[in-house]
């Protein structure tokens, strides 16, 4: 397979369109057009779907593309093998996550891991759940913390564990004290929350669906530390969010986690996530090692 066509094939896949791959390349749209036709001609199979509108990938381009991205980063992850562990490349570590997750979890778990491996470098993009599976997919990250409502096709999880939807509240709420919140709890109290449009939100709107009540929180904001400030400024608020986001600080600032007693907000989960069959760096398989160690140690 020559290395033209498939360069031609991965920009309009990129792309979406001959013409965008055109202006990309500073290439003909007849020249790109005939490269990827012979390559579909070699192949016997369609790598396209030719639309009104641009191309979008067939199964069997799609499988194309994610080959030949995966080998593409496995032969970069070869060379720095081949200069010496030493490589700053080597020692790279490219992540994505929501800004659940980064905002005290993740960096937390890249410093103490630093600790034993000094000369790892970390690169992090706080994206939402669905952009840092592409990102995985893309090959532009090593790996993606998702939270996820069902297994994701295209990537490989190597760990899932249980994120439900906790109660944030102060030590001195009036609801302190109780094992557990009912739905209907959150009736009674300013509600904090993610804002409309994130799986959070999107659980909590089931959950009233189902109990037959509304709920309209005082404060929602796409920011983990606005809502855990607001919470911590507040004896009567509660806020909604994920507890691995906040455990740690709650605990070092007197705050109180409770589960809801809400089958819907039970159904997330947080997944780790890479290229399917990629081969990472040394440095990359340890930290995911490392990562899946703690995730475990921490939803037990």
């Amino acid at each position: 397979m020559h290395d033209i066509s498939l360069k031609y094939f991965h920009a309009v896949a990129k792309a979406g369109s001959l013409s965008a791959a055109s202006e990309e390349l500073h290439v003909a749209v007849s020249a790109i057009s005939r490269q990827i036709t012979q390559l579909e001609e070699r192949l016997q199979l369609p790598l396209f779907e030719r639309k009104a509108r641009g191309m979008s990938l067939t199964t069997a381009g799609d499988i194309l593309y994610t080959y030949s991205l995966r080998n593409a980063l496995e032969f970069k992850n070869v060379l720095a093998e081949m200069k010496g562990i030493n490589n700053i490349q080597q020692q790279s570590i490219a992540l994505a996550c929501p800004e659940g997750m980064a905002w005290d979890f993740l960096p937390h778990a890249v410093a103490q891991f630093r600790h034993a491996y000094p000369s790892a470098r970390f690169s992090l993009q706080v994206v939402g759940s669905s952009k840092a599976t592409q990102l995985v997919k893309e090959g532009k990250v090593d790996a993606a913390l998702t939270f996820s409502l069902q297994p994701e096709q295209g990537v490989e999880i190597t760990l899932q564990c249980p994120s439900p939807v906790v109660a944030l509240l102060s030590n001195n709420h009036p609801l302190a004290e109780k094992a557990f919140l009912n739905i209907t709890d959150l009736t009674e109290y300013p509600l904090a929350s993610s804002e409309p449009g994130t799986t959070l939100s999107y659980l909590l709107d089931i959950a009233c669906q189902i109990e037959g009540i509304h709920i309209a929180p005082v404060l929602t904001s796409s920011t983990v530390g606005t809502i855990y400030t607001f919470v911590s400024e507040s004896s009567d608020a509660i806020a909604l969010c994920g507890e691995l986001t906040v455990a740690r600080r709650a605990k070092q600032d007197n705050l109180v986690i409770r589960p809801i007693h809400a089958p819907s907000l039970m159904q997330r989960s947080l997944q780790v996530q890479v290229m399917s069959r990629r081969k990472h760096s040394i440095i990359v398989r340890y930290f995911l090692t490392y990562l899946s160690d703690l995730l475990t140690q921490q939803t037990q």
